[in-house]
Parts: structure tokens; C-alpha cells; sequence
């Protein structure tokens, strides 16, 4: 397979999410200089990715009048996502697109939105985050962070080595573990797998030396990242969507001078839903090339126990990261949006 065929337009859609969303000033800077905003991004660089930021760079500049400029620290190199945090709060790094596991470390709730088998098509996602996020962006403003825009990276599937067909062929395998995500951890335990912690970064070495055998992820994350090039087999249908969030600090956003917050807020209003719309056109595209290239869609034999085992998960977690009445509330928005003829 020729990965970098595979991986173009899905690590630009990946960074589009980041690039596009705002950045993030230092909080000192010298008034005769350029702002230079920070921003740490976990996808690799590569030529289409430059050239997008670039473009949305010379686009804050047209807007500030070059007082604000942008560096970008790609695949990892300011540390995995919890190192990305603890550099944000210490003003290190100024801005990051961050997964649910770690906004829930400033806006508990959160994890709502990315409880496995509970959605099941793009209008429920839209219209659940439209419903839940004004609540979780006051939240994350009182506890230091500025959320610019939420987005998703396309839907959740699992790529093997092997086969997985029934929850119970987990037992046989070595499932990857994300270690921020108490999701997956309560999953292998109503499941009865022994997950592999290991962080973002590490998921690629350990395919190709047989630590891990099954991962999750979109299809376009595992482009962008690679992990197609050590699996076999993808899920045809998707067990959930990928959602996250692009923060600021709020010290920092708020000693932002106006026309520098305008001219973010400008960025998010013009290009935000456009580019989720491209984004998950790109997801899609990106699991039909897998499958074109000799990725085998894995299909569900008991699809019943797979949603069942997310409802589980689901009410498992009450008390512990969400509330009742939050998931209440998400739940009847999935039925108000579901599919005609679908139970989900």
C-alpha cells in the first residue's frame, strides 16, 4: 500500500480542524514584535498540512495587520496530549486541539459526547454539541480555558490484525488502551479484555512490533497516523464519532487586544462548519480508500450486543463523569435524530 497516497488528504483534514479554529498569543511579547502563537498539533507535518496552515497564517496576519504569527509544533514534539496540557497551563504552549479524554479534565461532562454506541449518524452528533457545548464552554472559561469551536474527526472504528466479529473475540486479541480514556478502560472491563496502555504516539511502534493488534480511531486518523500500514481489517460501521475540542487559555485569550479576538472569531464563523463538512467527506473517502487498497470491512455478526455494550458502558459512568440527566438529555436527542427505520 503506498501510504503517503493514503495519508495525504487525511492529515490535512486532521490539522484543517487545528489550523483553522484559532491560535493561541504567549502571554509576553514585545509590542515592536509579532504575537507568536504557539500551537501544538499531534499529526505528523507533511506538505499538504504546511501549505493549509500557511494559508490560514497569512490569514491572521491579513487580519491583525501582521501583528500575529503562528508556529506550529507537529507530531508530538511539545509531548503527548496530557504533556500538551500541563505546557498550556504553565503558558508553554498557547493552543491545541484536544480529545474528549483530556477536555474532561476541565469540563468533566464532556465525555458524554463521545460515549461509545450512542450515536449513530452526523444530525444526532450536530444537534446533541448544540444542544450540551454552551453549557461545557462556560465550564471550561471558569476553569481556565477558552473553547473556540468543538469538531469531530470522522466515525469511531476499530483496525485488527485479525478479525473481530463478537465483543468476545476482544479476549483474544491485544486491544490498544488509550490511558486517558476512562471510556475505554470501563469498556474492557464489561467486556473482560486486558487493554495495552499506551499513548498516541507509541500506537505505531507498538502495531509494528506486535505489542498491540487491534486499535480505535477514524478512518482519516489512522491514515494520517499510519496505523493502516500494520492492520488488516477495518469495521464497516462505526461505533460512535471522534469528537474534540480547539482550546485557548483564558489568560491568554483574554489579553488578547480586540482586533486580534475579532479576527479569531472571524476564522472560526468563515471556515469552521465548512471544514467539518469537508472533514468527514475526507473520513469517509479515507475508509473507502482502505478498503480499496485490501482493508477488510469487519462486519458485526450480534450488532444488538454491540449497542447494548455502549448502553452499558453508558450507564456504568453515571455518577462517576456525567449525570444522569445529562445522558437522559443526549439520549433523547439521538431518538429525536435518528435515521428512519433505525432503533439508533
Amino acid at each position: 500500500m503506498n501510504s503517503k497516497r493514503a495519508i495525504g488528504r487525511g492529515t490535512l483534514g486532521v490539522v484543517a480542524l487545528a489550523a483553522m479554529l484559532g491560535f493561541m498569543p504567549p502571554a509576553v511579547h514585545s509590542a515592536d514584535e509579532p504575537l507568536i502563537l504557539k500551537v501544538a498539533i499531534m499529526v505528523p507535518r507533511s506538505g499538504e498540512a504546511a501549505t493549509q496552515a500557511a494559508i490560514y497564517n497569512r490569514r491572521l496576519g491579513e487580519l491583525t495587520n501582521n501583528t500575529v504569527g503562528l508556529r506550529i509544533y507537529w507530531g508530538a514534539a511539545a509531548g503527548q496530549d496530557r504533556e500538551v496540557l500541563r505546557k498550556m497551563r504553565a503558558g508553554q504552549i498557547d493552543g491545541s486541539p484536544f480529545p474528549l479524554e483530556i477536555i474532561s479534565t476541565f469540563v468533566r461532562q464532556a465525555l458524554v459526547l463521545g460515549s461509545p454506541a450512542l450515536f449513530n449518524n452526523y444530525r444526532q452528533v450536530d444537534a446533541a454539541r448544540a444542544a450540551l457545548t454552551p453549557q461545557m464552554d462556560q465550564e471550561a472559561y471558569e476553569n481556565g480555558f477558552k473553547v473556540m469551536s468543538w469538531g469531530d474527526i470522522g466515525r469511531l472504528r476499530i483496525m485488527t490484525k485479525k478479525p473481530i466479529h463478537r465483543i468476545s473475540d476482544f479476549k483474544q486479541v491485544r486491544p490498544w488502551l488509550y490511558a486517558e480514556s476512562e471510556m475505554l478502560k470501563e469498556l474492557y472491563k464489561v467486556i473482560g479484555a486486558s487493554g495495552v496502555p499506551l499513548g498516541l504516539a507509541e500506537v505505531y511502534p507498538g502495531l509494528a512490533t506486535d505489542m498491540i493488534d487491534v486499535v480505535w480511531g477514524s478512518a482519516l486518523l489512522a491514515a494520517a497516523l499510519q496505523w493502516h500500514t500494520y492492520t488488516k481489517y477495518i469495521s464497516a460501521k462505526g461505533l460512535g464519532f471522534i469528537s474534540g475540542a480547539f482550546v485557548f487559555r483564558r489568560g491568554a485569550w483574554d489579553a488578547l487586544p480586540p482586533v486580534a479576538q475579532e479576527s479569531l472569531n472571524k476564522i472560526v464563523k468563515d471556515q469552521a462548519r465548512q471544514a467539518q463538512i469537508d472533514m468527514r467527506k475526507s473520513d469517509e473517502l479515507a475508509y473507502q480508500k482502505l478498503v480499496a487498497r485490501g482493508h477488510i470491512p469487519l462486519q458485526a455478526e450480534n450488532e444488538p450486543e454491540w449497542w447494548a455494550m455502549g448502553a452499558n458502558v453508558r450507564t456504568r459512568l453515571i455518577g462517576r463523569i456525567y449525570t444522569k440527566q445529562l445522558v437522559e438529555k443526549a439520549e433523547a436527542i439521538v431518538k429525536q435524530y435518528r435515521d428512519p427505520g433505525s432503533e439508533h
